[in-house]
């Protein structure tokens, strides 16, 4: 399988600025989830993992779509799945669509 919209992508990186101090580093830690194509990771990024599959490793230097500042992350890509339809719904894994109306705050 691999990374496409509409899919549930576990993955685990580092990231670093562009001088080269790692500003986050997942490696050792459990992965995190988002859903491909929902918009939730920039839109740079989320071109450069687009048809990886689980197992696959790569760097990615992109940028920051709002400032402008550069990026490098090193990832592991550890499992992908298709989401549920409440998923899709909801924008992601682990996220619920709202029903929402007159005087909501969510």
């Amino acid at each position: 399988m691999k990374v496409e919209t509409g899919k549930i992508v576990s993955l685990r990186f580092i990231m670093k600025n562009a001088a080269g101090d790692i500003i986050e580093d997942i490696m050792d830690q459990a992965p995190v989830e988002y859903l491909h194509g929902s918009g939730s990771i920039q839109p740079s990024l989320e071109a450069g993992v687009d048809g990886l599959q689980a197992g696959d490793a790569k760097h990615i230097v992109f940028k920051n779509d709002d400032s402008g500042d550069e990026f490098q992350i090193d990832l592991v890509i550890d499992a992908i799945r298709p989401a549920t339809a409440e998923e899709i719904k909801g924008g992601g894994p682990g996220k619920k669509a709202e029903i929402c109306g007159p005087g909501c705050c969510c």
